[in-house]
């Protein structure tokens, strides 16, 4: 936040339609791809009512039980949503002109995953479809709560003027 304005600071024009946006699900499915990974592209899509139907039953479910899903309504509209990002007023105001370009940067981002991530990727996973170093970040997450240690994000103390 500067000059009392918030800013949305991205690779600006430089993605390779030009119009400052991309398809997610297509992006996604490249990085997937160069992992060695099938194509998500290939698997089955439902349609977005059927999702936010699912969706509205999960969390009735989870409102039962007292269990929180994965699937529910938020999480499906993040995932479907279309969206993209104006960096014009950090240009005008800040003087913003992108440092490394969408394409150069999304390529080293496949690269460090591949290098650093995947040697340590276990496909088998939990029950829920959870890697083993996921999960066990959930349970410290988890075990703090339950301490009333943790979730909550404490705000600066402000100092006078």
């Amino acid at each position: 936040k500067a000059l009392g304005k918030f800013y949305i600071v991205t690779d600006g024009t430089t993605h390779p339609e030009g119009n400052q946006y991309l398809i997610f699900w297509d992006i996604l499915d490249e990085a997937i791809t160069y992992m060695g990974f099938p194509s998500i592209l290939d698997k089955m899509h439902l349609p977005k009512p059927l999702l936010f139907a699912l969706a509205y039953i999960a969390e009735f479910i989870g409102w039962l039980t007292g269990t929180v899903f994965k699937l529910n309504y938020f999480n499906v509209l993040v995932l479907t949503m279309h969206r993209w990002f104006d960096i014009s007023a950090a240009e005008q105001d800040l003087g913003f002109k992108p440092i490394i370009g969408f394409r150069e940067g999304w390529d080293e981002t496949k690269e460090w995953f591949k290098e650093h991530w995947l040697p340590n990727f276990s496909k088998a996973g939990s029950l829920g479809g959870l890697s083993k170093g996921t999960q066990e970040k959930i349970d410290i997450q988890a075990a703090k709560k339950k301490e009333g240690g943790g979730g909550s994000r404490k705000e600066p103390e402000k100092k006078d003027q």
